[in-house]
Formats: C-alpha cells, sequence, structure tokens
C-alpha cells in the first residue's frame, strides 16, 4: 500500500462497498449497544457480547461451546495487562513509540492465551485465541487507537502475527492517519471530523481506515480514482 495514493473519497468509497459486501458494521453497532459506553471485561456480560461479535466478525475458531474457556482467558488477561494501555480517548496518530509497544506487548500475551479446547479421536488439543482475535479484541478496547487485522492483511504488510509485527503495522496504519489528517485539514477540517463528513457519525476515523484496509488488502479490491468518480458523476 502506498499512502500517497489514499484520498478521501476512496476511503468514502471503501466504506460504502464494506458496508454493501458485510455484515460487520451492524454487528459492531449491536456489540456497542450490548456494552454501552465503554467496554469492560471483567463484567461476564460484556465478555459474552464479546464473544458473540468476535464470532460475528469470522473468529469461528473461538465456537461457542467454548466461550466459557476463552472468557476466562481474557478476563485474566484483562486484569493484568489492560492497565498498561493509554487512555481510551488517545487516537493512534497521538500514540508515542512507547504507547505502541506497551499495546504491542499486551497483544502478545493475549493472542498466546487458551480461546478454546478441542477433542477429536480421544486426543485434546488447545486452541489460542491468536492474532486476528487478539487484534479485535484490542480494536474493542481501543476503537480509537488499535486496528484490527486480519491474515490477509498481515500477508500484504508482510507481518508475522508476533507482537514485534504488531508495533509495524501499528506504526503503518499510525502514519496513513497523520496522511488522512493533513488531506483534512487541506480541506479545511479536523481528522476527528471525518466520520461526520462522510455521513458516519458513530464510526471513529479508526474503523474507516479499517474498512479501507479490508477492501483494498484483504479483498484486493482496486478504487476508482477521483477523476473517475468525477467522470462517472458527470453523466448523471
Amino acid at each position: 500500500m502506498n499512502i500517497k495514493d489514499v484520498t478521501l473519497s476512496k476511503i468514502a468509497m471503501a466504506g460504502f462497498l464494506f458496508n454493501s459486501l458485510t455484515p460487520y458494521n451492524t454487528s459492531l453497532v449491536n456489540f456497542r449497544s450490548a456494552i454501552g459506553d465503554r467496554l469492560d471485561l471483567s463484567i461476564q456480560e460484556h465478555r459474552a457480547a464479546l464473544m458473540n461479535w468476535l464470532n460475528d466478525w469470522g473468529c469461528r475458531h473461538l465456537s461457542k461451546g467454548q466461550h466459557q474457556v476463552a472468557s476466562k482467558n481474557i478476563s485474566e488477561w484483562y486484569k493484568q495487562d489492560c492497565a498498561t494501555l493509554f487512555s481510551d480517548k488517545t487516537p493512534l496518530w497521538q500514540l508515542k513509540d512507547q504507547e505502541t509497544e506497551a499495546a504491542a506487548n499486551a497483544y502478545g500475551s493475549l493472542k498466546d492465551r487458551i480461546g478454546a479446547r478441542r477433542s477429536r479421536y480421544g486426543n485434546e488439543s488447545e486452541v489460542h485465541i491468536g492474532p486476528t482475535a487478539a487484534s479485535k479484541i484490542l480494536f474493542a478496547i481501543r476503537p480509537k487507537a488499535l486496528m484490527p487485522w486480519d491474515e490477509a492483511m498481515r500477508e500484504s504488510f508482510k507481518c508475522d502475527g508476533s507482537p514485534k509485527s504488531y508495533f509495524k503495522y501499528l506504526k503503518i496504519i499510525r502514519d496513513l492517519t497523520l496522511h488522512i489528517g493533513d488531506l483534512c485539514r487541506n480541506k479545511g477540517f479536523q481528522i476527528d471530523d471525518l466520520p461526520q463528513k462522510l455521513g458516519r457519525p458513530n464510526s471513529t476515523v479508526l474503523a474507516l481506515v479499517n474498512e479501507y484496509i479490508w477492501i483494498t488488502e484483504t479483498r484486493k479490491i482496486e478504487l476508482p480514482s477521483s477523476e473517475t468518480l468525477t467522470q462517472w458523476a458527470s453523466l448523471g
């Protein structure tokens, strides 16, 4: 991904396609409605809502029959590591490297915890929460700052799922948000106002960025240029 190729119109188009192709934002709205203003994973009901949302967002290895296993280990992680994270009011583009590194360490601890246990032919195995679900949990906890990812995104950005690579990914996305901030200022508004400008007042900037990455990297959709969109609009 070339950051300089990202435009506000492409972000808008990606969001439109994301909502047209997936039910993910509907499930995110339902999740946010279930937990209220802030996710608190010390509350069992919040963890239950989180597990259902993770399943809706493709983390099916954390099967419904094993939600108790994942919930217990997520709760233990939350007690131990959540306090190492920065304020939930801080957006990604304002994070210092040391804060991003702390998030990467918390991610590493979370992804290696047990999310499910399986029994097959008399043999039992353990399934880790893993990099995709761990990143989505962190996105749920810090929706303004911590990006989710999937396997296709990791491959596209040459990330192996380790804490070091998650740190690298957050820095790439931080640079992207700084670029988006410049684009917004050139249009006379601040990056915080972008969701409102795009008709998405209940979304975070990071959610819009994730939609862009999912469309362009996970689904490999080539978005039309601003010139092409203008040409189409002129056709009436």
